[in-house]
């Protein structure tokens, strides 16, 4: 899981901040405290509160734990999927490099990481499952589930 290292919750705190500022900005002043409680009480992990997020029955959900967990649940497809990708096409990128070492190329070929409508679309369906399982209402899930996909799509 993508919170279990440093580096893992370092990405997910930096993707989180960056989407909190856009969809709840008034947030970003408890950031950090969100974003500790978040990795206390971690979706599918045994709490001792009823309470799935663990912030309390009555208490209005912030958007921060919210969107960390779509995003973890992103970030943790795009690893499937960029490790099924590697697989794939790791016979090929291999034998290019080696050759590379004995011809020359005129003109260099960047490799790009991108992703097709199908797998942008299993994305954003993932994506809004976790926002609702955090407690997003319809509407605003599917606004964000867009503003993450649309995130992807431009930097892809």
């Amino acid at each position: 899981m993508l919170t279990e290292t440093q580096e893992g919750r370092q990405l997910l705190a930096q993707l989180s901040k960056d989407l909190v500022s856009e969809i709840a900005p008034n947030e970003l002043e408890y950031f950090d405290e969100l974003m500790s409680n978040y990795y206390k009480h971690q979706p599918g992990k045994i709490h001792s509160s009823d309470d799935q997020m663990g912030f309390g029955g009555n208490i209005m959900v912030a958007a921060t734990p919210v969107l960390a967990m779509a995003l973890n649940g992103a970030v943790e497809y795009l690893i499937t999927e960029v490790i099924k990708s590697a697989r794939t096409e790791s016979a090929a990128i291999i034998a290019g490099k080696v050759k590379g070492f004995f011809i020359q190329k005129k003109e260099s070929q960047k490799q790009e990481l991108s992703l097709s409508k199908e797998q942008l679309a299993t994305l954003k369906e993932i994506v809004k499952k976790e926002l609702r399982r955090g407690g997003m209402n319809l509407n605003k899930s599917e606004d964000a589930a867009l503003k993450i996909i649309a995130r992807l799509a431009v930097r892809a």
